[in-house]
C-alpha cells in the first residue's frame, strides 16, 4: 500500500478528534458528494481517512482532487484490494482519533451528525459507541424510509456508527455478517452497549440495480452460511429474507411494514441541504 498524497491536518487538542474511515471501490459516481458531507460536519476536529481499494474507475482522480482542497483528507490506496473489513482494520491501524467513525463510500451526513454523537459520548462513559437514525433511499421506488435501531443496543446501523477508539479490529476473516459480529461480539464485549439516537442523521441509497455492496454481498451467500453464522437469531432472519425472497417482494414487506415511517423527498431536503447525487428530483 502507498499514501497517495502525504500529510496530516493540523489537529485541535481542545476536543476529541475523530477519525472518519472510508473504503473506496469504483465509486466515482459517489465519493465526492460522500467526501463533502463529512468535510461540512460542524464539528471540525477530523482526520478522514480514505482507501482506495483498487478501483478501476475514476475514484483515486476524484479523491487526488479533493485532497488538494481539503488538508485533513488522507488517501491510501495499491494494487489490491482489502475488501470492506480488511479494508477498515488497515485505517484502524492509522488512525489517530480518540474516536472512530465509520462511512460508506455512497452514504451522505447530516452536517451535525459528529457533534451529536461526539456530545452524547463525552457526556456517557458507559457507552462504547454511538449510531443514529438512518434514511435509505429506495431509488427503484422512489421512496424515503426512515430506519431506527433500539436506543440501548449492541448494534447501530454500520454507516452510522462512531466509537470509542480502543484498538478494535474487525474479523476480516469471516465469510459474513462482519459488522454484525463486531458490534456484538467485539465493540459490545463484557457487557457494553451503543446509543442510538432516534433522529436520522444519515442519508444511504438502495439502488435500482442491486450495486450495493451490500447487497452483492449477499446475492454471493448460500442458506448454509446464514444458518451457522455467528450471529443472532432475527439477524439470521432478516438475512435470510433477503436471500430467499425476490429482491422486489422483500422491499415491498419491509416498506409495508414500516409504512408509518415513509417520509417525503422535501423532508429529506430540508434535513440534507445542498446538491448531491441523491437529492436531484426524478
Amino acid at each position: 500500500m502507498r499514501v497517495m498524497e502525504g500529510g496530516r491536518a493540523k489537529i485541535s487538542s481542545d476536543v476529541p478528534l475523530v477519525s472518519v474511515l472510508i473504503c473506496a471501490y469504483n465509486a466515482q459516481e459517489f465519493i465526492e458528494a460522500t467526501i463533502r458531507s463529512v468535510m461540512a460536519q460542524t464539528y471540525r476536529n477530523l482526520e478522514v481517512l480514505v482507501l482506495d481499494n483498487n478501483s478501476s474507475d475514476g475514484t483515486v482522480a476524484i479523491l487526488e482532487g479533493l485532497k488538494r482542497q481539503e488538508a485533513r483528507l488522507r488517501l491510501y490506496g495499491g494494487k489490491k484490494n482489502l475488501g470492506a473489513y480488511g479494508g477498515l482494520n488497515y485505517l484502524l491501524e492509522r488512525a489517530a482519533g480518540t474516536y472512530i467513525a465509520i462511512q460508506d463510500h455512497d452514504d451522505l451526513w447530516h452536517p451535525d451528525k459528529i457533534a451529536r454523537q461526539v456530545q452524547f459520548l463525552e457526556q456517557n462513559h458507559t457507552y462504547i459507541g454511538c449510531g443514529t437514525a438512518i434514511i435509505n433511499y429506495y431509488e427503484r421506488y422512489d421512496t424515503f424510509l426512515v430506519r431506527r435501531q433500539p436506543a440501548h443496543s449492541r448494534i447501530a446501523w454500520h454507516t452510522s456508527l462512531v466509537f470509542r477508539n480502543a484498538g478494535l479490529r474487525y474479523n476480516a476473516r469471516l465469510k459474513m455478517a462482519n459488522d454484525f459480529f463486531f458490534m456484538k461480539h467485539v465493540l459490545c464485549r463484557k457487557g457494553k452497549n451503543i446509543h442510538n439516537i432516534e433522529e436520522p442523521y444519515v442519508l444511504r441509497q438502495i439502488r435500482a440495480d442491486g450495486s450495493n455492496l451490500s447487497t452483492e454481498w449477499i446475492n454471493l451467500r448460500n442458506l448454509k452460511e446464514i444458518l451457522f453464522a455467528r450471529i443472532g437469531l432475527l439477524d439470521k432472519l432478516a438475512l435470510l429474507n433477503r436471500l430467499l425472497l425476490p429482491g422486489r417482494l422483500a422491499d415491498y414487506l419491509v416498506m409495508g411494514i414500516l409504512r408509518k415511517n415513509i417520509v417525503s423527498r422535501d423532508d429529506v431536503k430540508r434535513l440534507f441541504s445542498g446538491e448531491t447525487w441523491l437529492l436531484r428530483d426524478p
